[in-house]
């Protein structure tokens, strides 16, 4: 959620939150339709990459330079809640977007990131009903049209990229 009243004219930047942790509907393959969960927390979340100026993107396009709207200047965990400092470029095909973000008009961000270790919740079937990222790394925060997360925005994964990721089975909840 990009908080248009953290806006700072002077050095272009905004506060965002960027994730909540909330529950969002997924197809995983190998394991089929999921609840997905990131844990926000200072030990499951990687945030060395966005400390180092992990890019702003518009809405997660990253094929062209013209893609990075700004930077990120810092992120840290909140409570239950991934934060940052956005800085916007200066040039002029970004400036309409830093407006709107001011009036209140843009609002919603989203995060990309990679997981490195899942943990599997089943469900009395014994299919997986969950899987909560307990070992994770945002690559990049966006500003998206629409959020699945109301709270922090549509969080997205990069598909194509494969990537090494543990997942771990945990004990069914039964009575």
């Amino acid at each position: 959620l990009l908080r248009a009243d953290s806006a700072n004219d002077d050095d272009r930047t905004v506060e965002v939150t960027w994730t909540t942790g909330a529950s969002v509907p997924r197809y995983m393959p190998g394991l089929g339709r999921v609840q997905e969960e990131l844990e926000v927390s200072k030990k499951a979340i990687r945030l060395d990459r966005l400390n180092n100026g992990a890019p702003f993107l518009n809405t997660h396009s990253d094929w062209d330079l013209a893609d990075v709207i700004g930077v990120v200047e810092k992120a840290w965990v909140d409570g239950e809640e991934g934060r940052a400092l956005i800085r916007f470029s200066e040039r002029d095909d970004v400036e309409p977007i830093w407006r709107d973000v001011k009036a209140g008009i843009i609002r919603n961000i989203s995060v990309g990131y990679r997981v490195h270790r899942y943990e599997v919740i089943e469900g009395e079937d014994g299919a997986a009903t969950r899987v909560i990222a307990r070992d994770w790394e945002p690559m990049e925060i966006s500003a998206v049209p629409i959020g699945a997360d109301d709270l922090a925005g549509f969080r997205s994964a990069d598909g194509q990229t494969e990537n090494p990721c543990v997942i771990e089975r945990a004990e069914p909840a039964h009575p």
